[in-house]
């Protein structure tokens, strides 16, 4: 019979068909045609829809009925089949045979598995109870070689098996969807299904290369399923699995060193149409063991979940290790009800002397939180605030309200904490606000004694229009107070005035460990110009002390620009007197303007009665000072220095570079290079300098003369190495006219050190009346 297509479009089925059942035969001759743009191409999704053909015949008994089918595309052949059909005393038995390119039809994912020609050939019998029995099924392809053989009979005993093995290369596959594409690198996989055929034992096996989900890649995978009893038509019964990993890497920083090394997940519980349980799981890495039970509702995904775990501290991040013991113990319960809530509860943390427990939960957008705990032994944070700390801290923590703002409260008491020496006694923080990332509002209070000095420290965070304010600042110990109300700009870069007034400064530098006395009052201001942040500094004092060293009658009034980034200072700084041990300065002053990214200074004074003058230029920036000396002079008990020519200096990580510091003293000349820090090496040349000099400091030398040479210096600063090589010309003292020994010339090298002093390596003294 002819099927002429009706759509317009060419196309037609031919088919003969002759069954006679009296004579127990079917004949079958089938010819199915579609052009370009057909139904089956569309169905199949080929590639531009190309003209599709297949021919199906078959004659011969239905007991013993042999077929042929062949399918082309685009007028060639992708596949054809063989098959039979028997009718035995065990059932219908059917064999089919075929090959083909079938990579094509499938869906993409799968095209790996079926890559090149692929042939299939299988045998089985339909048995009369009800079951399958299977004498063989091979599928082959260049990829991949799959068998299956045995019986399935849900009325008996059951043995199937199915492997599936990578010819080659492992055969790699996406799954997941294209957003979240998951690729899995298969070496084999198996299946075994045997014992009652209800119920029977399951043994499913895999071996994968790797897996890799986004920035996870799980390497050198082996997994297992057992199950000693499924119930197949419940689809419910005992199930185990393990996992065995090579490695673990992914790019989530906070898990990766928990999962260093071999990787063993071991699940044992059971599945059914309702609900699967884990009765026990582990998980087990170098850094991490870990236990959980749980139990999910299939229909609302409903749960419940207890977990502990147990993990090395150096697996933390090291902000966190640093307070943390050698391991970190962590244990929860949890629980997701019909309608999705969450809740955590007899959450418990340890580690070292560090402790917190507590419960938290999520309903819908909103969470609550409650967590106590106690650091026992401040000292581990020591390494972290950079001075040693003593002493034991409780604290707690509340958070309520929608997920991303929720509202919240901290508390943390203290009997005692010692920084540096220094014990702060009585201490009570609290922290409360909204934890609103767009809007942040907090208010923070301290409170404490220092040396029977009350403590007292104040803030509010606000935010208004978009604009954060630090309102009500205040830190107040005895009678010094810093108060003020600070606006913050979009980078939290401080705007507003500060205001000190400090007539014990002792008390407010012992919390920052150290020994200062005096006073001082005045402001701090802090405005941006552009972009550029600056601070204007206007303070006096009557007198400020560290040490031996004092200054009396300061005042500071100072402009400094750029301030994070490279400091430029205009104003003056001034002070009547500065003494250290026995030494004074008096007479300080300093003018400083500000010249682009540079800061000019002129100044002067008297120290130990020696006026001094200096003017030049210095820069900071990118953590190096440069500094530009154009000018300066000194008298010492009538002798002249001065700078002979402008002078260069740079510091950078703790070293001083000398690039040339040139001298006119006395009417001679010395000349410095070289660098200074934790090692020195310095050069230096000095040219007819005179004699004369040492006059003013030894009376009745009476000397003349001259001295030049050159000399270097290298080694620690506290143990230095001096080399040197000296000439003295045309010298007379007092004591050389008294032995009529005339003019002398005087040619000296040697070296210098701590341990050895002087040493002379070759000296030569020479005049018209002596020479040696």
């Amino acid at each position: 019979h002819n099927v002429p297509r009706h759509d317009g479009k060419q196309g037609n089925v031919d088919a003969k068909i002759h069954f006679a059942p009296a004579d127990n035969r079917l004949d079958l001759d089938l010819k199915a045609s579609e052009p370009a743009g057909g139904i089956i191409a569309n169905l199949l999704k080929l590639p531009d829809t190309p003209p599709v053909d297949i021919i199906v015949s078959g004659t011969g008994p239905l007991a013993n009925w042999n077929g042929i089918g062949t399918f082309s595309v685009d007028g060639k052949i992708v596949t054809q089949l063989t098959g039979r059909h028997q009718l035995t005393d065990k059932g219908n038995h059917v064999e089919a045979k075929g090959d083909g390119d079938f990579a094509r039809f499938l869906p993409e994912n799968l095209k790996p598995l079926f890559a090149g020609k692929t042939s299939f050939d299988v045998a089985g019998t339909a048995t009369s109870a009800g079951g399958v029995s299977v004498d063989r099924a091979n599928i082959d392809s260049d990829a991949v070689h799959g068998t299956a053989t045995g019986i399935v009979d849900p009325a008996g005993a059951s043995d199937l098996s199915i492997e599936l093995a990578a010819k080659g290369p492992p055969v790699v596959i996406s799954v997941g969807s294209k957003a979240q594409p998951i690729t899995l690198a298969i070496s084999n996989a198996t299946a075994r299904a045997f014992g009652d055929g209800k119920a029977p034992i399951i043994d499913i096996g895999a071996s994968f290369v790797s897996i890799v989900a986004g920035g996870t890649r799980l390497d050198d995978l082996a997994a297992q399923i057992h199950s000693d009893g499924f119930d197949i038509q419940n689809r419910a019964g005992p199930v185990t699995v393990k996992l065995q990993a090579g490695g673990l890497n992914t790019d989530v920083a906070t898990l990766a060193p928990l999962i260093t090394g071999k990787i063993d997940v071991d699940l044992a519980g059971s599945v059914s149409k309702d609900a699967i349980a884990i009765d026990q799981g582990t998980l087990r890495s170098d850094a991490l063991n870990a236990s959980l039970t749980a139990t999910v509702a299939l229909a609302d995904l409903s749960m419940q979940l207890k977990m502990n775990a147990d993990a090395v501290a150096t697996a933390f991040p090291p902000q966190i290790a640093s307070v943390l013991g050698a391991r970190v113990k962590f244990s929860a319960t949890a629980a997701r009800d019909p309608q999705g809530s969450f809740a955590a509860n007899s959450i418990e943390f340890t580690s070292g002397t560090l402790s917190a427990a507590g419960t938290a939960s999520m309903q819908g957008t909103d969470i609550q939180a409650d967590i106590k705990g106690k650091l026992g032994d401040v000292s581990v944070l020591s390494p972290t605030v950079g001075v040693p700390v003593a002493g034991g801290v409780d604290f707690a923590l509340s958070a309520s309200g929608a997920m991303t703002a929720p509202d919240f409260t901290v508390t943390a008491d203290s009997d005692s904490l010692t920084a540096s020496g220094r014990t702060v006694k009585s201490i009570k923080l609290t922290a409360s606000g909204k934890a609103d990332i767009t809007s942040p509002a907090a208010n923070v209070s301290l409170t404490g004694s220092v040396n029977d000095q009350p403590l007292d420290i104040k803030a509010a965070l606000v935010t208004s229009e978009g604009k954060r304010s630090i309102n009500g600042f205040l830190v107040s110990l005895g009678d010094n107070k810093v108060s003020g109300d600070l606006a913050l700009d979009d980078t939290y870069m401080p705007l507003g005035t500060l205001t000190l007034d400090a007539p014990a400064i002792d008390q407010l530098a012992a919390l920052a460990g150290q020994a200062v006395t005096g006073d001082i009052d005045g402001t701090i201001g802090f405005a941006k110009e552009g972009d550029a942040p600056f601070v204007a500094i206007d303070a006096k004092s009557t007198s400020i002390a560290r040490g031996d060293v004092t200054a009396k009658a300061i005042t500071v009034n100072a402009l400094i620009a750029n301030y994070l980034k490279a400091p430029a200072i205009a104003g003056s700084i001034k002070a009547d007197s500065v003494t250290s041990g026995t030494t004074e300065i008096s007479g300080i002053g300093v003018d400083l303007k500000r010249d682009g990214d540079w800061t000019n200074f002129t100044g002067g004074a008297t120290i130990a009665g020696i006026p001094a003058t200096a003017a030049g230029r210095v820069k900071i920036a990118d953590g190096k000072t440069s500094v530009e000396i154009a000018s300066g002079e000194a008298t010492v008990r009538g002798i002249k220095a001065a700078i002979a020519q402008a002078s260069t200096l740079s510091i950078a990580n703790g070293t001083a570079s000398i690039e040339k510091l040139a001298l006119d003293v006395g009417g001679g000349s010395v000349t410095l290079s070289g660098t200074a820090g934790q090692t020195l090496d310095l050069a230096a040349q000095f040219s007819a300098l005179p004699a004369a000099l040492a006059n003013e400091f030894s009376p009745g030398l009476d000397a003349v003369g001259t001295l030049s040479g050159t000399a270097g210096v290298t080694g620690p600063p506290a143990a230095p190495d001096v080399r040197f090589n000296a000439q003295l010309a045309g010298v007379e003292t007092s004591q050389t006219r008294q032995a009529g020994l005339g003019p002398l010339a005087v040619d000296a090298a040697g070296s210098y050190t701590l341990a050895g002093g002087v040493v002379l390596h070759q000296a030569t003294l020479t005049g018209d009346k002596i020479s040696g």
